[in-house]
């Protein structure tokens, strides 16, 4: 009988999670690295002073359909928020997001959902290389007007990406305009019950993970030698870390590795978080902060949408997301320096919330690679490289980064490497 195959996987983020656990489930070996004494990565969840709140992706969509499946099989519970209402800041007030931008802008909006192509799965961003020909802002400046991509576009991008509209592509633009239209109340936020640990959880109890045993180092090669507290062999390796961690311990990588892993870049933010009265907030679920009206606060989450886990004692916790450029200038000062600073700029753009003093400070992660950038020209250099030089040295690459947006389409390419191993070795 044929030896199993031995699959090592660098990281217990949902990408290299769900690669593991589907390599698992055909026959392969598998051993997954993680450097921390938990799984999840970016998706992640802590429990303190009786909330369970989440550190990284702070909220799912319904969406979501290969995580719902997994949530089904592993009888997690999908859960739907309490609300689901979008707010917008426009000249010092909270407004409805629907709101945010006047009857003319509106009008060529819509002219351009009319326009927007077919670019298929915005959690697979291959199929919109076509249209990774120019940057989102300026696109839409000539298309839609300032008014439009200070408002809703770069507040957007700003919000979940954390850097600003010209940095993302055109392709990128027209995949998420694309599903907005045609999946609509398929976006209604959704969470797991227990926070966003859960998923993750739950598929580190499936395969073999190696807590905190950071990689010092891959070669790759006929096999693929990871020194990490001991050495091992391995018949391949899929790297499902950050581009920038995988660079570093990478020894050997392929030209084509190379380009990818040294042209991949993340934006930078904070995940701030502070328990303010319950009482004071309405049930709006999230709040866009345009650059143009603060260049601290990129966005907030009113946590009590999730239900009782994040409700207690008449209090709730309000979670604070950094534009990248603020982010990085404060983001080596103390833990109490942090607080002040952001504090400041929250009571500012939160006029929920009466005075400063009312925002106590609860807890804060730092996020030096949060989110990949998917600049003008990224698109069409994964497409390439997924298609012509993934498997390289017998070492694969999954991710978020790989043209794969989310939580979501990060789970999805843990899936897709998977296969791709799956397939070679059965040739």
């Amino acid at each position: 009988m044929e030896a199993k195959k031995k699959i090592g996987v660098i990281g217990a983020g949902i990408s290299g999670l769900s690669c593991a656990y589907e390599l698992q489930k055909a026959g392969f070996d598998v051993t997954v690295y993680e450097k921390e004494a938990t799984p999840g990565g970016r998706m992640n969840s802590r429990t303190q002073n009786g909330f369970v709140f989440d550190t990284g992706a702070d909220h799912l969509c319904n969406l979501y359909d290969t995580m719902k499946a997994y949530c089904n099989e592993f009888h997690i519970v999908w859960q739907k928020m309490a609300f689901n209402e979008y707010g917008v800041i426009k000249k010092g007030k909270i407004i409805r997001l629907v709101d945010a931008v006047g009857r003319f802008s509106q009008f060529r909006l819509v002219v351009q959902y009319f326009l927007t192509k077919n670019v298929g799965d915005f959690f697979f961003l291959n199929d919109a290389v076509k249209y990774d020909t120019d940057n989102a802002r300026d696109f839409m400046l000539r298309r839609t007007g300032k008014e439009v991509v200070d408002y809703l576009v770069d507040p957007f991008v700003s919000t979940y990406q954390f850097h600003r509209s010209n940095e993302i592509s055109l392709g990128a633009l027209y995949g998420i305009m694309n599903s907005v239209a045609k999946d609509k109340t398929k976006w209604d936020l959704h969470r797991t019950r227990g926070g966003m640990k859960a998923l993750p959880l739950a598929f580190a109890e499936k395969v073999h993970v190696r807590f905190r045993d950071p990689i010092k180092s891959i070669l790759g090669g006929d096999t693929v030698v990871v020194q990490a507290r001991d050495e091992q062999s391995y018949d391949a390796v899929v790297c499902s870390s950050p581009a920038t961690v995988t660079n570093r311990i990478y020894s050997n990588p392929t030209e084509a590795q190379k380009t990818v892993l040294e042209n991949t870049r993340y934006a930078t933010t904070m995940s701030v978080v502070f328990r303010v009265p319950k009482a004071s907030l309405p049930n709006v679920s999230i709040v866009w902060v345009p650059y143009v009206e603060n260049t601290a606060i990129s966005g907030f989450v009113n946590e009590s949408m999730k239900g009782d886990e994040c409700i207690q004692d008449g209090t709730t916790l309000l979670s604070t997301w950094l534009h990248e450029d603020f982010a990085k200038q404060i983001f080596n000062l103390s833990d109490a320096e942090v607080y002040e600073r952001v504090r400041e700029e929250l009571a500012k753009v939160c006029t929920w919330v009466a005075r400063k003093e009312d925002f106590v400070p609860h807890d804060l992660e730092r996020w030096e690679d949060a989110m990949p950038v998917f600049a003008h020209g990224h698109l069409s250099r994964v497409k390439t490289f997924l298609e012509h030089g993934q498997g390289g040295n017998n070492v694969y690459f999954c991710g978020d980064y790989l043209n794969s947006p989310w939580t979501e389409g990060a789970l999805r390419s843990g899936v897709r490497t998977a296969q791709t191993i799956i397939d070679r070795f059965a040739e």
